[in-house]
């Protein structure tokens, strides 16, 4: 995993030191820089995997940064860390390819399997090699246990051809919307975790030892998650389901930067702002994710 480099941002010296300790902790090299206009030279002379970066900076805030990183390499993938006041930015950068966000004080634990799945996204981007032009539609279908430790075979299956549909950098983001949604139905749905304590067990540290908890509870259960999904010239449907109660989506706040810091449920909104259609059914068992083809990705091979 030390192939792996990560390029951290942030104009203070303590933030940027604990930070790099965690990162190389969890097994990646670790970048430092002061502020966007370092992490441009960095960003190019070392070309890093993951930019993790905070917002407010002086001479180049995390928007900029973005942009101009993007520039370089649209694949990137870059987390920005925020405190309140920055909403209105934060939601411009998640909009403009940032893959996910954290507010101040950060939850390592929640921040480590962020950049673990994002990185694993990122090593299985195959799909525009793959992909062929002659391609018109396909249909799946899978079932999963609420036990299967990982979903990244299931979502490359379920994203194989969406080269022909989207550049590389939106199938990242693509591919962790469809995750959390799956994670969502599993966690929530299959195993009952509520979003309190779901936040109170990340809050604690002790959130990957709940879920080991409530899957020894539910080993005998044939509660299961289930997966249609369309792929056509038009764009991509899929239908997540889990055989659990539901949960009440309509308390949810509406997708705006009011809401963003407060919002509950961090993958909900980021998956609303990947896809362009997010919807629950009457019961919350059951989301819809659509995304449509905006125009013809030409030239793949470059």
């Amino acid at each position: 995993m030390t192939r792996h480099k990560i390029l951290i941002v942030d104009d203070q010296d303590l933030v940027r030191t604990v930070l790099a300790k965690l990162i190389r902790k969890a097994g990646y090299g670790a970048l430092t820089a002061a502020d966007g206009e370092e992490a441009i030279e960095l960003y190019r002379l070392q070309n890093p995997t993951l930019v993790i970066s905070d917002i407010k900076m002086p001479r180049m805030n995390g928007l900029a940064l973005l942009k101009e990183i993007k520039k370089i390499d649209e694949r990137a993938l870059v987390i920005l860390i925020t405190g309140f006041g920055n909403e209105e930015i934060l939601l411009q950068a998640l909009r403009g390819g940032a893959i996910n966000f954290f507010k101040k004080p950060l939850n390592v634990e929640e921040l480590i399997d962020v950049i673990n799945h994002a990185v694993r996204h990122r090593e299985a981007l195959h799909t525009s090699e793959l992909a062929t032009e002659s391609f018109v539609e396909e249909e799946k279908r899978f079932v999963l246990c609420p036990g299967s430790a990982n979903l990244l075979p299931v979502i490359n299956q379920l994203t194989l051809n969406f080269g022909v549909l989207f550049p590389d950098a939106e199938i990242i983001n693509l591919k962790i919307g469809i995750e959390e949604m799956i994670n969502n139905a599993i966690e929530h749905g299959c195993l009952g975790i509520g979003f309190e304590e779901k936040n109170t067990a990340l809050r604690g540290g002790t959130y990957h030892e709940l879920v080991r908890q409530k899957l020894d509870d539910l080993k005998d259960s044939t509660r299961r998650v289930h997966i249609d999904s369309r792929v056509g010239a038009e764009g991509v449907r899929i239908v997540i389901r889990d055989d659990g109660d539901g949960f009440s989506w309509k308390n949810l706040p509406d997708l705006s930067k009011e809401n963003l810091l407060q919002y509950n449920g961090r993958g909900i909104f980021l998956t609303k702002i990947f896809f362009d259609r997010v919807e629950y059914n009457q019961k919350g068992n059951e989301v819809t994710l659509e995304k449509k083809k905006k125009q013809l990705v030409q030239n793949r091979q470059r």
